[in-house]
């Protein structure tokens, strides 16, 4: 795959920059959806003008809802889009305020729906699209003290695989990503904090991804699961 535009959640750091950077590379324009309006300046003087920032915050449906009307109009239809924005962290189920529950399933889960929603019939009217969702290996398995967490990685899990079988024969590809443990800022850590041998680096995860992104049109990696080999638990 060479050239397109793609949007990218979560790409001002981690993961997401990884992948932001790699399409861009391809010959891609990006889209790069973060709230940090500053990460994604640092991130447009690095990788050029074919990087174009967005700051949206995912938690919020009604200013995402807008913010993606405004991006489809000003840019036109979009190639691909990689959902790999996500929150969450490691704490007992009733440690969780109502608000934090609600807010944890809108990023996770609502706002990849949301954008799915909105991007699907310039895809449609092309015959061709690529929605790349990187969900968990815990979309896969239960782990206590992480219920809100797994819920939505479950239930990203079974959007993608429905999704690919409703809009397939309409020549759009859906591939879900479940990778372990990153080595990433995610749940408060920071990089660096895990064991190397415990975790998948960004950059190698990133370049997976981007692999997967280049298969051949004429098939679909329908999903992917991706450990480090050192994991203890999968």
């Amino acid at each position: 795959m060479r050239g397109g535009l793609w949007l990218v959640t979560g790409a001002s750091r981690g993961l997401g920059r990884e992948i932001a950077a790699g399409l861009v590379r391809r010959a891609c324009r990006v889209l790069a959806v973060a709230r940090d309006p500053h990460a994604l300046a640092a991130l447009h003087a690095e990788a050029g003008d074919a990087i174009l920032p967005c700051p949206l915050d995912l938690a919020d449906s009604q200013a995402l809802s807008r913010g993606l009307a405004a991006v489809i109009d000003t840019h036109g239809p979009f190639d691909g889009v990689v959902n790999n924005a996500g929150i969450g962290s490691y704490r007992p189920f009733l440690d969780h305020g109502e608000m934090a529950l609600l807010e944890l399933l809108q990023v996770n889960l609502g706002a990849v729906m949301q954008i799915c929603h909105a991007l699907l019939p310039g895809m449609l009217a092309r015959g061709r699209g690529h929605i790349v969702n990187i969900g968990s290996d815990l979309g896969r398995r239960p782990l206590a003290k992480m219920a809100p967490y797994v819920a939505s990685k479950h239930g990203l899990a079974g959007f993608s695989h429905s999704l690919l079988r409703e809009f397939k024969g309409a020549g759009i590809r859906v591939s879900l990503v479940q990778p372990g443990l990153i080595d990433t800022g995610f749940g408060g850590r920071k990089p660096g904090d895990i064991d190397p041998t415990q975790c998948l680096a960004t950059a190698d995860l990133a370049q997976i991804v981007l692999d997967l992104i280049d298969a051949p049109a004429s098939l679909v990696i329908d999903e992917l699961t991706v450990h480090p080999l050192g994991q203890t638990d999968f």
